[in-house]
């Protein structure tokens, strides 16, 4: 920066700070104030004027904070954490905090899709299962799939649960069977 520009931005600094001392700074400028100055620097507080008013979002109140409970943020544990804050009306940071006070370390939509996801697959095999007259096999499934289900309801009610090593062996191995299905259908 050169001393022009230096002292340029000194001025207007200091034109900033006087129209700001005869001012409530809780409110907007007074117009009379905005007069006084010169034109370059009106047009540059308008647009920063104009830049706090859009950007000015409310808080959430402190009570409201205080009153999510686990259940309130247990209906929005299948959306993501982002959309789950704007639903409860309050910012990310807040909803977070708030989560590790109720001894949440993680938000659980990932994991609570990941069941959703397996769930659905073990209905087609079920289905498919039935559709070719093998009862063992469609049994097996259906007992896999109620399991998957309490294992789904358990991480809704204790969110900080982690997934059982056994449901993790199988999520790896449905994830086996598809790249190799698609690795043959690459073939073909």
């Amino acid at each position: 920066m050169d001393m022009a520009e230096e002292s340029k931005d000194k001025f207007h600094h200091s034109a900033r700070v006087l129209a700001m001392l005869g001012q409530d700074l809780n409110c907007l400028p007074h117009p009379i104030t905005e007069s006084r100055m010169p034109e370059n620097l009106q047009q540059s507080d308008k647009l920063e004027s104009d830049a706090v008013v859009k950007n000015n979002k409310k808080r959430a109140a402190t009570d409201h904070i205080a009153r999510i409970a686990l259940a309130d943020l247990a209906k929005y544990f299948d959306l993501p954490i982002a959309e789950a804050s704007r639903n409860l009306k309050v910012g990310l940071t807040v909803l977070k905090r708030k989560c590790r006070e109720l001894g949440i370390p993680r938000w659980p939509h990932r994991k609570i899709k990941s069941l959703d996801t397996l769930i659905r697959n073990l209905q087609e095999e079920a289905t498919r299962q039935e559709r070719e007259n093998k009862a063992a096999a469609a049994m097996a499934v259906t007992k896999r799939q109620k399991m998957l289900e309490r294992e789904k309801q358990g991480i809704e009610s204790k969110p900080f649960m982690e997934i059982q090593n056994e449901t993790k062996r199988f999520r790896q191995d449905v994830f086996k069977r598809r790249h190799r299905a698609r690795v043959v259908n690459k073939r073909c």
